[in-house]
């Protein structure tokens, strides 16, 4: 560093403080769900479409 000239050390020092992360607010976010709770058909049908089986025998 005793090398380096006055105008080298502050023009390394001015590009370092450019590069330097400012601290920034954050953001607060709130996500509202509606989440109801409800009986669901999995198997309208009554059988496994895939198998071609009942649900009975589908294990």
């Amino acid at each position: 560093l005793w090398a380096m000239k006055a105008g080298h050390l502050l023009w390394a020092l001015l590009l370092m403080h450019s590069l330097w992360s400012l601290p920034t607010d954050g953001a607060i976010r709130n996500y509202y769900l509606g989440i109801q709770d409800m009986q669901w058909n999995y198997a309208p049908k009554g059988r496994n479409v895939i198998t071609n089986q009942t649900l009975n025998n589908d294990t």
